[in-house]
């Protein structure tokens, strides 16, 4: 029997997507009945709705795509661009929602009361000294640092250990749970675009599925660019096969869309559940014990600030209306009332006496000091643009001896691209100045820090997780041999830095160009544009 709060209709929609979806669009639309209006506000259904108009939008703008590559006249791609436009304030309305709801259930969570009010308000008074007791207690008892914490990932496994959760783990879910990574995402793909996998929910399992989503809903959009690049390739009028294409990569990524978003959603209930657990049972007992060997030890060493804690705590409760519930916001304002009763420095033992003020180094804060280079280095700076709704990038780079450079590949994030770009620019200078070293400045730090990882260790590999594709991958093997000539550093981007400005410039017309925004000829005109207003050093 249904229960009142999940009534039928609430229940039938929570079953079939498409009948979900279908009512998402007529509320769109305003054809919805008042019963579907009331079904789609309930509570239940809210993450639901986010994912089903999340994958109507990704069809929505797979349809705009494939009307521009096409013979369709303006006046019929003006309604598809107008309903993609409203798919996707449909959907950022329902996201609103969403984040509205959880927020709503954080706030209305009971807030764990750890402890007494006297040690929490000398724990809020003097959180150093506090804390040098807490890590004593630990190390008394055998624990790590982090054994009162509930950590921020792999919390499925944590609440395991600790026996919070009794999960028993099926066979199939151990076999994901035990595969590579390449491997788990190729198993995203095929849930994706051959058949549900139902383990993927799995609370031992669901974090890693968020955890690699994007990159499963990466290899959606780079197959949405190689049917781009190859209805570009032909004419207008022999397209079919290639549009045909294009439709199909679109509704895999929409289907890797909605995949992604639920196992976020996902997710997050399950991080809430294990939050819960831990604040009852045998980890809140341990909590609460480590806490009063703490405050036992904190109390020795500071007999006085603790006598103080407790005559302020005492005198607070005798008067406070939510005395009963354990003032459990209370020793917030105490706690900062006490710290200016006995300043921290009047807790410091001698060894924790602050020393002689280092002045930080003026290197680590810069922007991109060049002074430091070999007269006969070869400086070059390299940005990348990214598309919106496929792995196209563009890239370009602009050298201070004049040399340029442009073009077109595959990225699933503008780290990567900025990675090709820089591996792109300094490929071809080395084949222009094989005897000089070489800079490639960029205002990517992921860029940076990857391929200078890479570089280092001598290993492409180490950069994967910031390059995926195979186009980045081989560019950043190719460099390899020459790692010893390279060095790539950070700039600040958007300071007005002439090159780096270039370079964008250069970046953004190679990915309209890549796209088909362009035809080629306006694109050749404003990259002579471009060059034609750089200031050479």
């Amino acid at each position: 029997m249904t229960s009142p709060e999940r009534p039928e209709l609430v229940s039938r929609l929570a079953e079939d997507f498409t009948a979900l979806q279908d009512a998402a669009l007529a509320r769109m639309n305003g054809t919805a009945s008042p019963q579907t209006e009331a079904a789609l506000d309930h509570p239940a259904l809210a993450g639901a709705v986010a994912i089903a108009l999340a994958h109507v939008e990704v069809l929505a703008r797979g349809a705009v795509r494939r009307a521009e590559l096409s013979v369709m006249p303006a006046q019929r791609l003006r309604p598809l661009r107008e309903y993609a436009r409203r798919v996707r304030r449909a959907r950022l309305q329902a996201e609103a929602v969403c984040k509205e709801q959880r927020a709503r259930r954080i706030s209305q969570r009971r807030m764990p009361v750890t402890g007494p009010l006297d040690l929490r308000v000398a724990r809020a008074a003097h959180p150093q000294a506090y804390l040098r007791a807490m890590e004593e207690e630990l190390t008394q008892r055998g624990l790590p640092a982090e054994a009162l914490s509930v950590p921020n990932c792999d919390r499925a496994r944590w609440a395991q250990e600790r026996r919070l959760m009794h999960t028993e783990i099926p066979s199939a879910v151990r076999e994901l749970l035990d595969c590579g990574d390449d491997s788990f995402v190729q198993v995203l793909l095929h849930d994706a675009r051959e058949a549900e996998n139902c383990h993927l929910g799995h609370d031992a399992i669901v974090e890693r599925w968020n955890r690699h989503a994007p990159t499963a809903l990466a290899w959606g959009r780079y197959a949405i660019a190689q049917a781009e690049r190859a209805a570009l390739a032909r004419p207008f009028t022999a397209r079919s096969v290639q549009l045909d294409a294009l439709e199909d990569a679109y509704q895999d990524t929409a289907i890797l869309t909605a995949r992604a978003i639920e196992a976020r959603h996902k997710t997050a209930d399950l991080h809430d559940r294990i939050q819960e657990l831990a604040s009852t049972g045998s980890f809140a007992d341990l909590i609460a014990q480590c806490h009063a060997g703490a405050i036992a030890r904190f109390a020795s060493v500071h007999p006085g600030l603790w006598d103080r804690a407790q005559r302020l705590a005492a005198e607070h409760q005798t008067g406070c209306l939510e005395r009963a519930e354990g003032c459990p916001r209370c020793h917030l304002a105490l706690g900062a009332a006490l710290s200016m009763e006995v300043p921290a420095t009047a807790l410091l033992d001698v060894d924790d006496a602050p020393g002689q003020i280092v002045e930080p180094d003026a290197a680590s804060d810069r922007y991109a000091i060049l002074n430091d280079l070999l007269p006969q280095a070869v400086v070059a700076v390299a940005d990348a643009a990214v598309g919106d709704e496929s792995a196209q990038c563009g890239y370009g780079w602009v050298c201070e001896n004049g040399a340029t450079g442009h073009g077109a590949s595959m990225a699933h994030s503008s780290g990567e691209a900025e990675v090709i770009g820089i591996c792109t620019a300094a490929l071809a200078l080395l084949h222009h100045s094989p005897h000089s070293p070489i800079v490639i400045l960029c205002d990517s730090l992921e860029a940076v820090t990857a391929v200078n990882r890479a570089l280092e260790s001598a290993d492409p590999a180490v950069a994967h997780r910031t390059v995926v594709f195979p186009e980045g991958r081989q560019l950043l093997a190719n460099l390899m041999p020459y790692r010893d000539r390279v060095e790539v550093r950070w700039l600040k981007g958007h300071i007005g830095h002439d090159l780096n400005e270039t370079a964008d410039a250069l970046a953004a017309v190679a990915l309209r160009r890549a796209t088909g925004r362009i035809p080629a000829a306006v694109a050749r005109k404003e990259q002579t544009h471009i060059l034609s207003t750089l200031r050479y050093a």
